[in-house]
């Protein structure tokens, strides 16, 4: 425990540490796009230390509910549940791909964006294919 939660404060420190730098280097002359990484990956890496050390805090507080969370997580029935709402969000995802890939071919982007935009939705099928003859061979 005392390992976990000592490293999700030095990634909320580094987090915080880039998105700082990002915020010093603003007044230099680095591109926009870098300084925009910086800090968006130093909030991110903030945000998720933070985050974690408060659910560790919180297991400490109420280890019965997390015993009773965890039970629930493995739950056949929520495992079911989770799986499917997550096949319904990869099929709606892929729809919303092909609509950009429509809309920038409508606003005249430039050809790389529609042909990313296709492949992406022929990846996703090619490996909803490949994963439905896996479970069947599997189960």
């Amino acid at each position: 425990m005392k390992r976990k939660q000592g490293m999700y404060v030095a990634l909320a420190a580094i987090g915080a540490g880039l998105a700082v730098t990002a915020l010093i280097l603003r007044n230099y002359s680095i591109s926009n796009s870098l300084g925009g990484a910086l800090m968006g990956v130093g909030a991110g890496l903030c945000t998720m230390g933070l985050a974690q050390l408060l659910t560790l805090r919180s297991e400490k507080k109420h280890p019965e509910q997390m015993k009773q969370n965890e039970i629930a997580m493995k739950d056949e029935r929520n495992v079911a549940i989770r799986r499917r709402a997550k096949a319904l969000s990869g099929d709606f995802l892929q729809w919303v791909v092909m609509a950009a890939a429509w809309l920038s071919i409508g606003l005249d982007a430039p050809l790389w964006v529609s042909l990313l935009a296709i492949m992406i939705f022929v990846f996703k099928n090619i490996f909803e294919l490949f994963l439905i003859v896996h479970y069947q061979k599997v189960m």
